[in-house]
């Protein structure tokens, strides 16, 4: 206990001397950083406050029934992503830290140091409950009467929460390194299975159509069945939910018991968990660094023929670049499993849009829901550059001199590392909008024009972040996040917010102000005309001009 409590105390000033380090960086960036951090919050309050006072205003009879559903559902799908991109986070941290491989040569018990490493997640988990629990509970206290302690039982609760979705993200982690290295297959195909069987109970049920208006009684209980199973007694999410609701009700001492049953199951699953590091954590981490050279093989293979077949109009020293960038990148649980997440999270909502009676609504809310959809997939596009496209270069640290050796131009590189990103992100996110216009019956004109902007947004967006990455280079840093932290990663992401922005506009006010029967015909073709125009040319802006100064800066650098 005195080594992990030594530990801690190492974390908690490490923490202490990044914030007053953040404190301390330019003016710029505390701004930016804090202005998107509060622009976020007061979005999500506000959208929380509507709800509310929409269930208030519109079913107070049976508003208690519905918030008991919509609380058990809201905190199940937290605790599922929560334990996803902690396990994400918790693999890299206590298999791939260079940190971890130090503190196996300190005279330190396994689990101490597994537990120390591990819980790096809860620090990234506090920050989904500030943004996304805070604001609900302080939107429920405006509408809904509560007493005083509601607040600080809601609030243990949450902090709750998160401690059990770390503990579960660290225990996930910990199962895929003893699976993986040793059947890899066996596990790739049970991933598949799982995947699969996922698919079928999700998309099947999609046949079933609501054939009534989305507000009326039939279609709320059509609903409330189809999350019925966050109400389930043993989940707990529903504890959290049935602790908050009853204290808010002036239940004290039914939020209090539900409170005291959730710290017991995180105690003890504590327990487990460090009796589990000791015997396994050991053998699992040594296991995992020898799968990683044990696991090398001959290029030329299948998987490499399959990934360059694409590629075989390009030139073959550029192609090189770009299937090495490719392979890097699908070698990297921590990079392409947060990729799937944000993606896949899309690709659930738009593929579920059938199950909330779209089709039953006007052709404007229609074209509106998509505009939205567009919206949300650029700027899903602007964080995921920002936070794998940019640091690429600056990843290189101390191999970058290998590149200097290569029999190839510098801004070949650079436009290696350009096509790669800007083509995987949009065969992704042109998918995704392309089905989600599909779904809402728009049609094909609309689909090609919101497929033509996401293709300039991604290049604009990638030649930013590719650009800028080689202006300002973080060269002496492995850690992803320090890189995006930089002064060169807030830069990048003012631009690339700024960007979507001038990019999207010019084209999603012709296409509204036409749903809306206002532009129709010549009005609406010239205008739709210019919008695209602009959006062509500040993507052509935003690709080219990053691209000749990262280009430029690449070629001065000494390595």
């Amino acid at each position: 206990m005195r080594e992990l409590l030594l530990l801690l105390g190492l974390r908690l000033r490490t923490i202490r001397y990044s914030v007053r380090q953040f404190f301390r960086s330019s003016r710029l960036r505390i701004v930016v950083v804090g202005g998107i951090v509060a622009f976020f919050w007061l979005l999500m309050f506000a959208m929380f406050l509507d709800v509310f006072r929409f269930l208030f205003n519109n079913f107070r009879a049976i508003s208690d029934m519905l918030l008991d559903y919509l609380f058990a559902f809201l905190f199940v799908s937290l605790l599922v992503m929560m334990t996803i991109s902690d396990a994400i986070i918790a693999h890299t941290s206590i298999f791939r830290s260079e940190e971890t491989k130090f503190l196996f040569s300190l005279p330190l018990r396994p689990e101490n140091t597994y537990a120390y490493r591990a819980g790096d997640s809860i620090v990234f988990s506090l920050w989904g409950i500030g943004v996304l629990v805070l604001p609900m509970i302080i939107a429920y206290g405006i509408v809904f009467p509560n007493p005083v302690w509601f607040y600080p039982v809601a609030l243990a609760l949450s902090l709750l929460l998160v401690v059990l979705a770390t503990q579960l993200g660290a225990v996930l982690a910990l199962l895929v390194g003893l699976v993986l290295p040793r059947g890899r297959k066996r596990f790739l195909a049970g991933v598949a299975l799982v995947v699969g069987l996922l698919l079928v109970v999700w998309v099947l049920p999609l046949r079933r159509h609501m054939r009534t208006d989305i507000f009326d009684e039939a279609a709320i209980r059509s609903l409330m069945d189809r999350i019925s199973f966050s109400q389930h007694w043993a989940l707990p999410s529903q504890w959290v939910s049935r602790g908050m609701l009853a204290t808010s009700r002036g239940h004290l001492s039914e939020g209090l018991f539900h409170t005291a049953l959730l710290l017991a199951n995180v105690l003890f699953l504590g327990v487990v968990i460090h009796r589990l590091a000791f015997y396994t954590y050991r053998r699992t981490w040594e296991t995992a660094q020898g799968a990683s050279r044990r696991g090398r093989r001959r290029s030329g293979g299948l998987v490499d023929r399959a990934l360059e077949t694409p590629l075989i109009f390009l030139p073959q020293r550029l192609r090189q670049l770009i299937l090495k960038d490719l392979r890097t990148f699908l070698r990297d649980p921590s990079q392409w499993s947060q990729f799937l997440l944000f993606f896949g999270l899309l690709g659930l909502y738009i593929l579920n849009l059938p199950r909330l009676g779209v089709e039953q609504l006007e052709p404007y809310w229609h074209s509106l829901i998509a505009l939205m959809n567009l919206a949300a997939t650029c700027l899903t596009l602007a964080t995921l550059t920002s936070r794998f496209v940019f640091p690429q270069l600056s990843l290189e640290g101390r191999r970058i001199w290998i590149l200097g050796l290569l029999p190839i131009r510098r801004d070949t590189i650079l436009w290696g590392k350009f096509l790669f990103a800007a083509a995987g992100t949009f065969v992704v996110s042109g998918t995704l909008i392309v089905l989600s216009n599909a779904v809402l019956g728009l049609p094909l004109w609309m689909i090609a024009v919101h497929t033509l902007v996401v293709l300039c947004v991604c290049c604009g967006l990638n030649g930013l972040a590719v650009g800028l990455g080689a202006r300002f280079p973080h060269l002496g840093s492995d850690n992803p996040s320090r890189i995006v932290s930089s002064f060169g990663g807030t830069l990048n992401l003012i631009c690339s917010i700024c960007f979507v922005a001038f990019a999207v506009a010019p084209v999603v006010v012709p296409i509204h102000m036409h749903m809306m029967g206002i532009w129709e015909g010549a009005a609406l073709a010239w205008r739709l005309g210019i919008g695209l125009a602009i959006s062509l040319g500040v993507s052509l802006l935003a690709s080219l001009l990053p691209m000749a100064v990262g280009i430029r800066a690449f070629a001065r650098m000494e390595f």
